[in-house]
Formats: structure tokens, C-alpha cells, sequence
């Protein structure tokens, strides 16, 4: 899906807008949040929409270079240990960011990961559907 260096630059600013929000300190983070503080769990769908931008960004790395089956996996794979790595930095440093491990945040880590991995595949197969079209088509039109 487009340029592969874009899609680099894109997946390690992403990383580093994640990082931030999640290792930053509690205190450095603003308190009211306008209307979305009002939303129930937001934190969650944070977590879900952070990881669901990093998955995405690294199928489309990885499906340049690799079969897609393969893709998918080390998609998954990649995302769920960086999401288990970030839970447990926010342990190890609770006491200088103020946050902690938790396993709901850990959940919402993974469900974005799956709508993500979903969203890939409905691509993938949108395309190849697009080029069946093309080439039944381009086979009448002769």
C-alpha cells in the first residue's frame, strides 16, 4: 500500500506517538479532556486505536516484502509482544510515570489489533477482487 519508505516514516512517527502517550507521567497528560471525558473506558479506545494504527502501518511494511499469510502473523505477533513490552514499562516505571499494568488495557491492545489485521484483509481482497475485473475485462474487450 503506497510508498514503503512513507510507510516507514509513518510507522516510526507512529511508534513515538505512542510512546509518549503511554510512558508519559500522568501529571504531564491533560486532565479534562472536554466531552471525551465523559465517554466510559475512552482510555481503552485509545489503547485500541493506537495499536490498531501500529498494526495497520506494519502489515502494509511487512506485505511488501512477504507472502500475506506471513504478513498477518508477523503482524500479530510483532504487535501483541510490543503491547505486552508497553504494559510492562508502565509496571516497571509506575513509580516515576504513575501508571500501572493493566490487563484490560492489554485487551484493548489486541482488539485493535484484530479490527486492524480485519481492515487489511478487506484491502487485500478488495484489490485482488479489482483485479480479476480488470483482467476478465481486458480478456472480452480482445
Amino acid at each position: 500500500m503506497g510508498n514503503r519508505k512513507i510507510n516507514l516514516v509513518l510507522f516510526v512517527l507512529w511508534i513515538g506517538l505512542m510512546l509518549f502517550g503511554i510512558l508519559a507521567p500522568t501529571d504531564s497528560l491533560p486532565k479534562d479532556i472536554g466531552f471525551l471525558s465523559f465517554i466510559p473506558y475512552f482510555d481503552k479506545i485509545v489503547h485500541g486505536g493506537m495499536f490498531f494504527g501500529f498494526a495497520f502501518l506494519l502489515f502494509w511494511l511487512f506485505v511488501s516484502k512477504y507472502s500475506q499469510k506471513k504478513s498477518f502473523f508477523l503482524t500479530i505477533v510483532i504487535s501483541i509482544f510490543f503491547g505486552i513490552i508497553t504494559e510492562f514499562l508502565q509496571l516497571f516505571l509506575s513509580a516515576i510515570i504513575h501508571r500501572s499494568f493493566e490487563l484490560i488495557d492489554f485487551l484493548a491492545d489486541i482488539l485493535g489489533i484484530l479490527f486492524s489485521m480485519l481492515l487489511c484483509y478487506f484491502i487485500i481482497n478488495k484489490k485482488q477482487r479489482s483485479k480479476k475485473v480488470k483482467k476478465y475485462y481486458s480478456k472480452k474487450n480482445r
